[in-house]
C-alpha cells in the first residue's frame, strides 16, 4: 500500500479507525481538500461556517468528515505532531 498522508498519522494518533465503517478498505481521496459546511438544518452540533476535510473511500464512495477545527492542516509539514 502506498504511503498514507499525514492526516492519517494524525487520526490514528487520536485513536480513530482509518478503515471505512461501510467495506473495511483502508484507501481514502481528499485528504488534500478542505470544504466550509455553510448551513445544518436544525442542528447545535457543528458551527456555521465550520470547515471539515471530506475523505472518500475508494472502493465503495462512502464519504466521511473530518472536522479541520480538531484537525491540522495535512499540507503542512510542520503540523500534526505531537509536541514532547
Amino acid at each position: 500500500m502506498a504511503d498514507k498522508p499525514p492526516i492519517f498519522d494524525f487520526l490514528k494518533s487520536r485513536g480513530a479507525r482509518i478503515s471505512c465503517p461501510f467495506c473495511g478498505h483502508e484507501d481514502w481521496h481528499g485528504w488534500d481538500e478542505q470544504i466550509t459546511l455553510d448551513h445544518a438544518i436544525r442542528s447545535g452540533t457543528i458551527d456555521r461556517r465550520g470547515e471539515a476535510f471530506p475523505l472518500t473511500c475508494v472502493n465503495c464512495g462512502f464519504i466521511r468528515l473530518q472536522s479541520a477545527r480538531v484537525l491540522d492542516d495535512p499540507r503542512d509539514d510542520s503540523r500534526n505532531t505531537r509536541s514532547t
